[in-house]
């Protein structure tokens, strides 16, 4: 039988070094019990509820996923993600439904319910951790309908990077404009990147 060390340890190893408060709980192991292993500094806490394994890198954008679950990568931080940009984003952005709060210093995007669920798809965060980001086509609508948020040549290089990717996906690209009324700006550039 396992003792408390040896449950963390095996969970922390099966779920990329993080636990949670009621992941404690769940092990059978009592809140108090939390701090002796901060103390002997097994982990450290991270937010409210949530802790790391002390032999691991702090991932920001996973600690941000498990602290808002709502919170989707979007915009800058998705494109680099994607690997659609090589511009390492100044501060994260994520996108939220309306009714949903995230303290921090993150670029928020808030939208309504009909837009929030379009394009979410699993990713890794630039240290390996799994996380939801929007897939390439919903961050381009989401570029071209905020221009003001990209300069036009990061707008280029960001449609050139996409247009020689293996795993663009016109179609969608179009039927996501329609949902984001920018079918005809979208459908120009479509164009025009095909006679390239």
């Amino acid at each position: 039988m396992m003792n408390n060390e040896e449950k963390i340890k095996e969970f922390l190893k099966n779920n990329y070094g993080y636990i949670t408060t009621s992941d404690f709980l769940n092990l059978g192991i009592n809140k108090p019990s939390i701090q002796t292993f901060i103390d002997n500094g097994m982990i450290e806490r991270v937010s409210h509820g949530l802790y790391m394994d002390t032999n691991i890198f702090k991932d920001e954008y996973y600690i941000l996923q498990k602290k808002y679950p709502t919170a989707i990568f979007s915009y800058n931080t998705a494109f680099h993600i994607l690997n659609l940009t090589n511009r390492t984003p100044d501060e994260i952005d994520i996108t939220v439904p309306r009714d949903k709060r995230v303290r921090g210093n993150y670029n928020v995007h808030r939208v309504s319910e009909n837009y929030y669920k379009v394009g979410i798809i699993d990713a890794v965060s630039p240290l390996g951790n799994p996380v939801k980001i929007y897939n390439a086509e919903r961050c381009i609508c989401d570029m071209l309908r905020s221009e003001n948020e990209f300069d036009l040549e990061l707008q280029n290089r960001i449609l050139n990077y996409y247009w020689n990717s293996k795993d663009k996906n016109v179609d969608l690209l179009l039927e996501y404009a329609k949902i984001f009324n920018i079918y005809d700006k979208v459908n120009t550039i479509v164009e025009v990147m095909m006679k390239w």
